[in-house]
């Protein structure tokens, strides 16, 4: 291949990505305005500078968009930072609170995302990314208990299966929804009553 002709096909390789990058962050912009499904294609090609064709040939619809929305969620949160950030504290009561931290954060700035996602449940590759998701956070819950076992921090009578379990739940984003939609919490407000719920209910007082 010539020079020339490789530095076309990296010109339109790159032209490809800020394409997709534009759609992208047009369609979030959107979905956070007005909602998943009051969206419209049209409207998001308009937001980004492209034909409508462009976006159906980049990501196929409007689900299409949001699935590739879902892999960056945890990169949105801090990503693997944030991971080791949690499993860097030694103090059970900062390790959970550094978690919950984490969690809100992941739930705050992906709520665009996560707002569209539930509303295509349907979605098979939707569903597949929430399983995914899902069993990365309940695999951390086990984690932080297991640990919290080890030394000694959880409560008396405290199952640790149940408690991971019970973390799990109290974790999801519909707890979040539910928490800033409808009772009209703010971010802090969520934040400070997960951690003190949580603390309340798994770690050993004192």
């Amino acid at each position: 291949m010539s020079t020339r002709r490789s530095y076309q096909s990296r010109l339109r390789a790159e032209r490809a990505r800020e394409t997709r990058l534009a759609i992208r962050r047009s369609a979030r912009e959107l979905f956070e305005e007005q909602g998943f499904t009051a969206t419209t294609v049209a409207q998001i090609a308009a937001r980004a500078g492209v034909a409508v064709p462009t976006v159906y040939a980049a990501f196929e619809s409007k689900s299409g968009i949001v699935r590739e929305m879902m892999d960056e969620l945890e990169e949105l949160a801090g990503g693997e930072d944030a991971g080791e950030r949690v499993l860097a504290e030694e103090d059970p009561e900062r390790q959970l609170r550094t978690f919950v931290h984490f969690v809100r954060t992941l739930f705050e700035r992906g709520a665009p995302v996560l707002r569209a996602a539930m509303q295509v449940r349907d979605d098979e590759d939707v569903q597949r990314m929430a399983a995914v998701g899902n069993g990365r956070r309940l695999e951390g819950c086990r984690l932080l208990i297991a640990r919290w076992g080890e030394l000694g921090a959880l409560a008396t009578d405290v199952d640790a299966g149940r408690a991971a379990e019970g973390m799990w739940l109290l974790t999801s984003a519909e707890q979040y929804f539910l928490g800033t939609d409808t009772l009209g919490w703010s971010p802090d407000e969520y934040e400070t009553w997960l951690a003190e719920t949580l603390s309340r209910l798994l770690l050993r007082r004192g």
